[in-house]
């Protein structure tokens, strides 16, 4: 998307979601916009990230007060690997339970994070359906960060393919054999039941305080 002039304000406030994400590792609020700026009305500053959005430098997300992903990386975020924040992909849904088809809903969704946080190359997020996994702390809205790694242990939560779709469960060796665990009983993984493909290891996760 070509990117359109801004007017001096417009730039103000580009320029502070960068150095605020690079400094913190997510967005401010509209409200934090608002101090930061000078501007008294919360509609005011919504209208600037409206026009931000419409000329094609971030994407906002609908339902959460801090889900805006930059288009054209603003300067204030830096380019090198000391930078605080790093991008990681939003992929899609996974499910705690039944498994569900995979949604595309959420293609070229991204959320800039502390970089600390979360060690490792490649990693992405995907949300939660269902509370199948409460008893690892997973419960449904969350976003679990993942790792690409396909090496698992027993006991780790992953994320895997069965068949055509995802989800999430615990990965367990019981008497020499593979299970896929949840609170809704083990799965067993052998060549009677569908094909299961291990996509990574969930490290940690995201939730939202509303």
């Amino acid at each position: 998307m070509e990117k359109l002039p801004l007017t001096i304000r417009q730039k103000e406030i580009l320029e502070y979601l960068g150095v605020h994400t690079r400094d913190y590792g997510y967005p401010p609020t509209v409200r934090e916009i608002c101090r930061a700026t000078g501007l008294k009305s919360p509609r005011s500053v919504s209208q600037h990230l409206q026009a931000l959005e419409r000329k094609g430098y971030i994407h906002r997300g609908r339902d959460k007060s801090r889900a805006i992903r930059f288009l054209h990386k603003p300067d204030s975020l830096g380019t090198n690997g000391s930078d605080h924040a790093v991008a990681l992909p939003l992929l899609g849904r996974v499910a705690a339970g039944l498994a569900v088809n995979n949604s595309s809903e959420t293609d070229g969704l991204s959320y800039y994070v502390d970089r600390t946080l979360f060690s490792g190359d490649g990693n992405f997020l995907m949300k939660v359906e269902g509370d199948c996994m409460v008893d690892a702390h997973i419960v449904e809205g969350d976003l679990i960060v993942v790792s690409p790694d396909r090496e698992a242990a027993s006991g780790d939560v992953v994320v895997a393919r069965v068949g055509t779709e995802v989800t999430v469960k615990r990965y367990e060796l019981r008497g020499g054999s593979e299970y896929l665990v949840s609170q809704m009983g083990p799965v067993k993984i052998d060549s009677k039941g569908p094909q299961v493909q291990i996509l990574g290891r969930v490290i940690g996760l995201i939730r939202s305080a509303s």
